[in-house]
């Protein structure tokens, strides 16, 4: 086994991804093409120093090593990324709606699918398998069990606490805190975003003044 490294863990997850499969198989083929232009559209808005570990279904799980050592830098350039990923995500998700009208069960819910983000960090080591870089590690398993929560929303953003701590805040929101038992991991200490933390923040990125994310549910 490699070395270990101090790694940021991003797993940016479709919510509804399942029943949205399962409730459309009749319509499997538009179905597959939604949820690969909105991976995709996941994808592109990503930068260096994010990588791609694996796409996973309904998911992108991606990764951030600092080569220098400096952790705090490498947080900050993924934190900015965060809100770029909301953004492309549900601007894909708006350009699937204004295609030409479609029947199918698939296409008439597309506006159900939301994005979650959740966020670790810890050590990490990696191994070169053929030409792939495989990502081994308790906290690899960790930002994985952190998608299944307890959380009452489908659209968010979930830090452990050690994320949160290098990334020093959340641009100046102020999260609620949440200690969440995960399966063979034992309780973790998170700290959650809703959407209108995430109104506030994406507000920054805007190059425009329509709504990034849809109104604020949650109480």
């Amino acid at each position: 086994m490699a070395d270990t490294s101090k790694t940021i863990l991003l797993v940016a997850d479709i919510s509804g991804f399942t029943q949205f499969m399962r409730m459309h198989a009749l319509s499997t083929s538009h179905s597959r093409m939604i949820i690969v232009h909105l991976l995709n559209a996941i994808v592109q808005s990503t930068k260096l120093p994010l990588l791609v570990a694996e796409l996973e279904g309904d998911a992108v799980f991606l990764y951030a090593t600092a080569e220098d050592g400096d952790i705090e830098r490498v947080a900050e350039q993924v934190k900015e990324q965060i809100p770029r990923m909301f953004r492309a995500f549900q601007r894909e998700r708006d350009e699937l709606l204004k295609r030409p009208t479609c029947e199918c069960d698939a296409c008439g819910s597309i506006s159900n699918l939301r994005l979650k983000q959740v966020v670790h960090t810890g050590e990490v080591a990696f191994e070169r398998i053929d030409r792939f870089d495989k990502l081994f590690g308790l906290d690899v398993i960790v930002v994985h069990r952190m998608l299944k929560n307890s959380v009452p929303a489908k659209e968010y953003l979930m830090l452990s606490d050690s994320a949160y701590t290098t990334f020093r805040g959340f641009y100046d929101q102020q999260p609620e805190r949440r200690v969440e038992e995960f399966e063979g991991v034992g309780p973790i200490e998170t700290v959650v975003f809703y959407e209108p933390h995430l109104h506030q923040v994406l507000a920054r990125f805007a190059d425009d003044d329509r709504p990034l994310l849809e109104a604020p549910t949650h109480a």
